[in-house]
């Protein structure tokens, strides 16, 4: 299975939990370096690479869109037509990992600890990064458990997070620990 297909089969079922069943498209967005990462193509193949996901898709995910934003240059959007979602529905399952951590994130009495307890039910190769007081990032080193990095911050309203690739995740703090760097050095 290709990396994007697997991507947004995560994502429809992540939608499914948190939200029920989808009875219309649902659509998704994607920054440029995560397309090029999932289709394991650079900038320059870009569109050529998502040409032959979609003719490959077509059997299963039905029709797809992929467009990039007139309005946002450098992002994309993904849209799953019904019968790619009822395909999602009829073949794949959420994990148990996924339903017990969507139920859990929404408790409004969560801590970033119990959510650490949580990774550890199943798993104790997890790897934690605390990145402040208020935000850690999570993963398994065992991506069949589950393949992401958590990105969660404890808020005012409770426990929010963004889930990311390995990659993208790798890179995003990258980036995010240079402009700090920058900052620090101004």
């Amino acid at each position: 299975m290709e990396k994007l297909e697997r991507n947004l089969i995560d994502n429809i079922l992540e939608s499914e939990v948190k939200l029920g069943r989808a009875r219309t498209p649902v659509t998704f967005y994607y920054p440029e370096s995560s397309l090029n990462e999932l289709l394991d193509c650079d900038s320059d193949g870009l569109s050529m690479a998502i040409a032959e996901f979609r003719r490959n898709a077509n059997n299963h995910l039905g029709n797809v869109v992929i467009e990039e934003l007139s309005k946002e240059k450098g992002r994309y959007m993904i849209k799953i037509p019904i019968e790619g979602l009822d395909w999602v529905h009829q073949n794949f399952k959420p994990s148990d990992f996924m339903k017990d951590f969507i139920c859990n994130i929404r408790k409004t009495d969560n801590t970033l600890e119990n959510i650490s307890e949580l990774f550890y039910r199943y798993s104790l190769d997890v790897e934690i990064k605390k990145i402040n007081e208020d935000e850690w990032a999570f993963s398994f080193r065992d991506e069949e458990i589950d393949p992401y990095v958590y990105h969660i911050e404890q808020g005012i309203f409770g426990l929010e997070y963004h889930r990311f690739t390995k990659e993208s995740y790798k890179e995003m703090s990258t980036e995010r620990k240079g402009s700090e760097e920058d900052d620090y050095k101004k």
